[in-house]
């Protein structure tokens, strides 16, 4: 019966609001965020006119499960499908996507913020541990404070972020303990006089750059022209600790050297730091849990890193909660 189970969900980004909307079917679920918006990276940077979504550019749908998921919002005009154009700044021939590939609208965290709706979640609340007292739960929050108690604790943040919340003792905690992720720089650049251009994507093969994108060119954005560039993941992670101005100037003279586009010329330019992007090896499932302690992680890291990842994690984690709840408490 709903409201016996009390569930915590750390992280409100597509796993952890997925998660929220399936076991609110059988308990009391609450989530908790850490900064002031929702998504994850699934994140959109405004600067005046100026929209870049700087964290994850678009997904797919190649299961039938996700997108049965996307059709109500895909009714809504909250997600729609971007048809870019695609080149090889090398002069080699375009690339071309093999399926359709989607955005939420008017940036990528809408997807998320339609989610959220339909759940509770406490924003800019920061867990510092976990307690455990009379077989419940407990958060610390780093502002200082307790939570009341949980019968569950799911966290859905980063592996190396999760290991440093869920005890020792959890079943699963060495092998979360040796996940890991890459990180990713991305460099946004915002143009009051347009440049020309006569791409919306472009993928160099090689060097610091992988990853280019016209932001304005996606459906329901401003018409500010917003470049946003994703560096390459092991370059990243060999300078994610230098001096950030200096890695900015780099990734600069780059996009320069690739598009012949001036950065000079640009009235934003702004770095951001991802410290955890993409998945180094993917864990043997959709999500790890310990039923006697009711401990659970999951998230896109635990696969091979999509959008659509995050939501498998969430699917699956969510089948074996509901199966747990319903044994241990007798109802049908």
């Amino acid at each position: 019966m709903r409201g016996q189970i009390r569930i915590a969900i750390i992280g409100a980004g597509l796993t952890g609001l997925r998660l929220a909307q399936r076991l609110a079917e059988k308990a009391d679920v609450t989530v908790f965020e850490k900064s002031r918006g929702f998504g994850g990276r699934m994140s959109t940077r405004r600067a005046g006119l100026f929209e870049f979504d700087h964290g994850a550019q678009f997904f797919t749908a190649r299961t039938k499960c996700f997108q049965d998921f996307l059709i109500p919002y895909l009714k809504a005009g909250i997600v729609a499908e971007w048809h870019p154009r695609l080149t090889d700044l090398n002069g080699g021939a375009s690339p071309a996507w093999d399926r359709p590939h989607f955005v939420a609208v008017p940036g990528m965290t809408a997807l998320a913020k339609a989610m959220a709706e339909e759940v509770l979640v406490h924003r800019e609340t920061r867990i510092a541990a976990l307690h455990a007292h009379d077989n419940k739960w407990n958060l610390r929050f780093v502002e200082g404070g307790m939570s009341g108690s949980f019968d569950w604790i799911i966290s859905t943040a980063p592996g190396e972020q999760s290991a440093d919340l869920i005890p020792r003792t959890a079943v699963f905690f060495d092998t979360l303990h040796a996940a890991r992720m890459h990180g990713c720089y991305a460099l946004m650049l915002g143009y009051d006089k347009a440049p020309r251009i006569d791409w919306d994507v472009a993928i160099p093969p090689s060097g610091p750059i992988s990853w280019i994108a016209s932001n304005h060119s996606k459906p329901g954005r401003s018409d500010a022209v917003s470049i946003l560039c994703h560096s390459r993941n092991e370059w990243a992670d060999a300078h994610l600790d230098d001096d950030q101005e200096t890695v900015k100037n780099e990734l600069c003279a780059t996009f320069e050297t690739l598009s012949g586009i001036a950065v000079g010329k640009a009235s934003y330019v702004s770095l951001h730091r991802w410290r955890y992007a993409k998945t180094v090896k993917p864990a043997d499932a959709p999500f790890m849990i310990d039923r006697s302690k009711k401990l659970a992680v999951a998230g896109d890291w635990c696969g091979a890193g999509r959008v659509e990842t995050a939501f498998e994690s969430a699917n699956a984690l969510a089948d074996a909660i509901l199966e747990e709840i319903q044994d241990t408490s007798g109802n049908g």
